[in-house]
């Protein structure tokens, strides 16, 4: 584990690449999924994976049911366990640059890079940030917050759960300030604003602004204007699952490069890293104070 610094020109970023490996997941069936066939239920999960791979991974044992071989027709109950083995995973690259920024008795303040998720889920298993800390002599972290893949800078990591149970109510009761940095379209009208629009799910991994969702407060200010981009600062009063980001494209200035929340591309995965930088976090009744500058890189940028 490095320190993140930007390459020198010509030259990529170092990135973590995980030899393939073996890997079971463990899905438990929820109430709503009773009834349904162990094949039936895979279909739905899984849609992506044809009928006949899911029958032969059932035949050949890699699909059990409570740690037993199953059938393809086999109901199911609420609280099952279903297992799948994959011989051989394959998990998406990631930064090869976590930076430690301070070690106290009781937590871990990092900068996380981008593209970078905070714990195993979905495709990712050891190219998470707990599991590299993990690696590099920080077991058992806590997490008290998080940040999304796609987006890098300040995070804290309990390092025993006396801490973070404090840290997380204070987070939850608004004892943190945080502030980010955001690349976004156009030229702001306003030097500073607020957008306060309800937050929900949408579908799957979307949130969008609506009358019934959470309600959510940010605050914008523009660093710098410029004709294509400009450099805002954010402080999310709440924290809603993408609130920034849908907050900006709400006003009219989303994310420079956050494909997800682009007019018009409803329906496009985010991948790679956006201009989203958790630049201050200040916990006053922790003692805990860190900032961190904007990417220089930004600046050129507009």
């Amino acid at each position: 584990m490095r320190e993140a610094q930007r390459p020198p020109a010509g030259e990529c970023s170092p990135v973590r690449i995980q030899p393939p490996y073996a890997h079971t997941y463990v899905f438990r069936v929820k109430p709503a999924d009773a009834g349904k066939t162990l094949l039936a239920f895979l279909l739905e999960r899984f849609p992506f994976r044809e009928e006949a791979g899911w029958r032969r991974r059932i035949a050949d044992g890699r699909v059990q049911l409570n740690e037993a071989p199953a059938a393809a027709a086999q109901l199911l109950n609420p609280g099952d366990h279903i297992q799948h083995t994959n011989l051989s995973v394959t998990e998406p690259s990631v930064p090869d640059a976590v930076q430690i920024i301070s070690v106290a008795d009781d937590y871990l303040l990092v900068n996380k890079p981008a593209p970078m998720p905070v714990h195993p889920g979905g495709r990712y298993n050891r190219n998470c940030l707990t599991e590299i800390l993990a690696e590099s002599g920080y077991p058992q972290l806590h997490l008290i917050h998080r940040l999304d893949a796609v987006t890098s800078g300040l995070m804290l990591l309990g390092r025993n759960a006396a801490f973070s149970r404090e840290a997380a109510e204070l987070f939850r009761t608004g004892g943190v300030k945080k502030e980010y940095a955001a690349l976004v379209q156009g030229a702001p009208a306003w030097d500073q604003t607020s957008c306060e629009q309800p937050v929900r799910r949408a579908k799957g991994f979307r949130f969008e602004c609506h009358p019934e969702g959470k309600p959510a407060r940010s605050v914008f200010r523009v660093l710098q204007r410029g004709g294509q981009l400009s450099l805002v600062s954010c402080e999310p009063v709440t924290g809603r699952t993408h609130q920034l980001r849908l907050h900006l494209a709400w006003l009219g200035h989303p994310i420079a490069d956050d494909l997800v929340y682009q007019p018009g591309n409803a329906h496009r995965l985010q991948n790679r890293a956006i201009y989203l930088h958790s630049t201050v976090l200040k916990i006053p009744a922790l003692a805990v104070d860190a900032s961190l500058p904007v990417p220089s890189h930004w600046y050129e940028k507009h």
